[in-house]
């Protein structure tokens, strides 16, 4: 199981993410807090917000910046389970929802993101102000070095999208989803082979947003893909009842 770090991007923090965003340095989860986040809906209907890694911070007192990362079903899949410290269950395989609820295959589960940034005192700031990445993985080896894991550059996506002074972006994907496998100039940088939903092991997924060339917060999860008599048993242990949702 992966070391935890849950801390602050400030003072020797932001040493400590720095550090982790190089490319020797194996990927751990880091939040600052993980329980609900109301607000959250990850661009979809019932996908559960109550589990969610959150980190927060404050830029020159009138910014406020959040990043949030979770793993929840696909659909009406069975529910993940996790830890409480940044580490999901997931069953292995794959399907078009559970009940063909969709005409895309994909993995059992899916991954969310959500950003946002507000200003108060009539700042104004917008999510495009800063350099923000988005980090995932294809390789269920544990703790994948950062500088392996696929990246998207949100701030050049959101530069070249619809609405460049966007202020929230969430949304739920699946490593399945082709779009994720192929490179895009400036935008999209894969990692290295490909996602297989049967493989058990673990996936990392990290978040970054830094400003003036230096880093500001991240957020980081893993997904943990153990055979399903494991998730059972884990189920039972905590006493946890399956939710079944149906959402994307």
């Amino acid at each position: 199981m992966s070391t935890r770090i849950h801390t602050k991007a400030s003072g020797l923090a932001a040493a400590v993410i720095t550090a982790m965003l190089t490319s020797s340095a194996g990927a751990t989860p880091v939040f600052d807090t993980f329980g609900p986040l109301d607000e959250a809906t990850f661009g979809g209907q019932g996908i559960p917000n109550d589990e969610v890694a959150v980190s927060t911070q404050i830029v020159d007192g009138d910014v406020t910046i959040t990043l949030a990362m979770s793993a929840t079903q696909r659909y009406s899949n069975p529910a993940l389970t996790n830890d409480g410290q940044g580490t999901y269950f997931a069953t292995p395989g794959s399907n078009f929802g559970g009940s063909g609820e969709s005409t895309f295959e994909g993995a059992l589960w899916n991954f969310n993101y959500y950003m946002k940034v507000e200003g108060a005192n009539g700042a104004t700031p917008e999510l495009a102000d800063y350099q923000i990445n988005l980090y995932y993985d294809f390789d269920a080896g544990f703790d994948t070095l950062l500088g392996s894991l696929g990246v998207i550059n949100v701030t050049n996506a959101i530069l070249g999208g619809s609405d460049p002074n966007a202020t929230l972006i969430e949304d739920s994907q699946n490593l399945m989803f082709g779009f994720l496998a192929s490179a895009i100039p400036g935008v999209l940088a894969p990692p290295a082979g490909a996602f297989d939903p049967n493989a058990l092991g673990e996936y990392n997924f990290a978040l970054t947003i830094s400003g003036g060339g230096l880093p500001l917060e991240t957020v980081a999860m893993d997904v943990e893909v153990v055979p399903e008599p494991a998730i059972f048993t884990l189920m039972s242990a905590a006493g946890i009842v399956i939710r079944m949702r149906s959402h994307s």
